[in-house]
């Protein structure tokens, strides 16, 4: 089939899923993806592009549905870039993610003999963090609030997203109204959600500094939802503004706002407006949880936590262990981790270090344990330092299945061991899956 094909429709036959959830199928030669199909369909799609020997094609009609297909009840699916898995019961999804995980570690020979339950929480109404474009309309007079599109720029209008908290300040179609009121109403081009267990911070991020009359009816509207949401028995409000490009955010409202934090392992760690967080509360709390039954630090043992964060596991940890060495990468996460620790009356040593450099830990005295949870990109660059110091006890909390894969080769070349692993859903309704995996060492082996 050549480029000319594109726009041609046809009927094809699910047979796999792509690791982001994409139906795949195939007819001779050709590779076909398909988004929002299911193994086992027979479904009509419309090819859109090529690239890399695979057509790129859109769903038109499922003309034999999977017995787990369901129907997606948001109204933006689909079109919304987001939540790309809930046209499929949510159990599926699960077995799917643990699956993906299974099949990236086998590719890379890392045996696992013995997977644990799923750590699973509410499928819905569970996002604590979240970022909406604006984006106003010169053309139409107006703006346009909500995510972007799949494989786009374009914003989408969103009226309510069901993986958010349900609260009367997160009704976008009344943010368009409210935006549209203002005089600067094309200067706001984003609105942060950040929802903590004390407060719901919303914050915009503007072009240009907003005049008093602007700002005076972004506080009135928010009072107004905050009084709904007090009737309710919802999560008091938070207003910010942020105007200038890495300035510092503005409270508009209240005049003194509280400290946002959340609870993890029975205390209140403190948030700043950037600080990463895990986006899913519930299940935040039960990994933690696993982590420190898994890990089982003792108080004597020194404990490294890798790419700590704001504390979500140096914390705990730090409660059960009196050496518990955090290495972070940004000053103000180093300087909050420190306070932070000192203010709960932990024995707690927080270290800037870049770990996207090989040999930042060659100073630092080996652990009895590990716990690293790096971002997407993996950590690479410290496996070897680990497998060097054949440090007994190696916890991997992975944000990617093919990154976890790829590092846990190197440990296992090196006489590591899976001795627990297991996928904790904390992105339901998406393709993404985090994965807890304890490695021990055993020994250098042979060959």
């Amino acid at each position: 089939m050549n480029q000319g094909s594109n726009g041609k429709t046809l009927t094809l036959t699910i047979d796999n899923m792509t690791s982001d959830g994409q139906g795949v199928a195939r007819s001779g030669r050709d590779v076909y993806f398909v988004p929002g199909a299911i193994p086992g369909e027979q479904v009509e799609a419309r090819i859109e592009k090529r690239s890399k020997k695979i057509w790129h094609s859109r769903l038109l009609k499922v003309i034999t549905p999977s017995e787990y297909r369901v129907p997606a009840p948001c109204p933006h699916y689909l079109r919304c870039g987001g939540c790309d898995m809930q046209h499929m019961t949510y159990e599926r999804q699960v077995e799917f993610k643990q699956d993906r995980v299974a099949r990236e570690l086998a590719r890379q020979g890392v045996a696992v003999s013995d997977w644990a339950v799923p750590i699973v929480a509410g499928p819905w109404g569970y996002r604590r963090k979240a970022r909406l474009g604006v984006r106003y309309s010169k053309e139409q007079n107006t703006n346009f609030v909500g995510f972007r599109e799949g494989a786009s720029h374009h914003i989408s209008n969103v009226d309510r997203c069901a993986v958010l908290p349900d609260h009367p300040a997160l009704e976008w179609q009344d943010w368009r109204l409210l935006l549209n009121s203002l005089d600067a109403r094309a200067l706001v081009t984003q609105i942060e959600v950040i929802a903590a267990d004390n407060a719901i911070a919303l914050v915009l991020r503007a072009l240009k500094h907003l005049q008093d009359g602007d700002r005076n009816k972004l506080v009135s509207q928010l009072k107004g939802w905050q009084k709904q949401g007090e009737e309710a028995g919802l999560l008091p409000l938070q207003l910010w503004l942020r105007s200038e490009k890495d300035g510092e955010a503005e409270c508009l409202w209240p005049a003194q706002p509280d400290t946002l934090h959340h609870f993890v392992d029975g205390m209140p760690l403190n948030l700043a407006l950037t600080d990463f967080v895990q986006v899913n509360g519930d299940v935040n709390r039960a990994m933690v949880a696993q982590a420190l039954e898994w890990l089982a630090p003792t108080e004597d043992e020194r404990i490294w936590d890798l790419f700590a964060g704001h504390g979500n596991f140096s914390m705990p940890l730090a409660r059960r262990s009196k050496h518990v060495v955090a290495l972070e990468v940004q000053n103000s996460m180093v300087t909050s981790l420190a306070a932070q620790a000192e203010q709960l009356a932990l024995p707690l040593q927080a270290v800037c270090a870049d770990l996207s450099d090989e040999g930042r830990l060659a100073h630092l005295e080996s652990p009895n344990a590990i716990l690293l949870d790096p971002p997407r990109a993996g950590a690479a660059e410290v496996m070897q330092d680990i497998a060097r110091r054949r440090i007994p006890r190696v916890l991997y909390v992975s944000c990617d299945a093919a990154t976890l894969a790829r590092d846990l080769n190197v440990l296992s070349q090196q006489g590591y061991a899976v001795t627990k692993a297991g996928i904790m859903d904390m992105f339901p309704q998406t393709h993404h899956v985090e994965t807890m995996v304890l490695l021990e060492y055993q020994g250098k082996s042979h060959g």
